[in-house]
């Protein structure tokens, strides 16, 4: 009788632990599972098959580097893309007047550099619509396109740029951390050696490491040229969007 009763237990406790992991792993599963309903505005890529790729910046408008980062783009005849932080742009009016003028797009990346996923949709909303307007201010445009910092998502966050009528734009198999100063050689080979296709890659205007030169600069001035004679086409975010593969 023992024997039995004790098999009995067992058999219960496996039950009931295979319950709780399943439960645990639909959680999980669900816990995600709103992306399936934004994938049509979350941009991760562009066509596999057109070597194009997208130079993307974030955390500007910064008073010394970007102005930089600009020069370098005008020399080799190159758009890229800026996402702005809200509160740095009514201190660098200028700077941002200048990207436009010289053909680059500008997105919304939040006021205050949030983590999207902690915040209320009433502070992701606030966060979002205030970025909007003070791009808007200088430019007398809407921005179209937005990036969470930290890559962060959440179903209130997807929500609130749907109803702006903007797209969320992520980064593809490219992230070089250059905002940790990983050093200029590491920067351009993680480039080098990765590049595909299609690829949005993700770089920072901005440091907190304050010199003449960010090694995000330094690296550009030899990666731009290196994919240039590898034959590809520098465009922004919008042009890599008409011909979009989003698989």
């Amino acid at each position: 009788m023992k024997k039995i009763l004790y098999t009995l237990v067992i058999i219960l406790f496996i039950v009931g632990f295979s319950g709780v992991c399943s439960a645990d792993n639909e959680k999980d599963v669900s816990a995600d599972s709103y992306k399936y309903d934004y994938e049509d505005i979350i941009i991760k890529r562009g066509n596999e098959n057109e070597k194009v790729v997208a130079l993307t910046f974030d955390d500007g408008p910064d008073e010394v580097f970007t102005p930089q980062v600009l020069d370098i783009l005008k020399k080799y005849d190159v758009k890229a893309t800026f996402f702005l932080i809200g509160e740095k742009v009514p201190y660098n009016k200028s700077i941002v007047k200048r990207e436009q003028e010289e053909g680059h797009e500008i997105g919304n990346h939040t006021y205050t550099h949030i983590n999207a996923a902690k915040k209320s949709k009433a502070e992701i909303e606030s966060e979002v619509t205030k970025t909007q307007e003070a791009i808007k201010e200088i430019t007398g445009e809407y921005p179209t396109i937005f990036r969470p910092p930290y890559r962060a998502l959440s179903r209130d966050l997807c929500q609130v740029v749907k109803d702006k009528n903007m797209n969320i734009v992520l980064w593809s198999n490219i992230d070089v951390r250059d905002w940790s100063n990983p050093g200029v050689n590491s920067i351009v080979n993680t480039i080098d050696n990765k590049v595909e296709n299609g690829n949005i890659i993700i770089l920072h205007d901005y440091n907190t490491v304050r010199n003449n030169k960010s090694q995000t600069i330094q690296a550009l001035e030899i990666v731009i040229p290196r994919l240039k004679e590898k034959g590809y086409k520098f465009v922004t975010i919008s042009e890599l969007m008409e011909h979009l593969d989003k698989k």
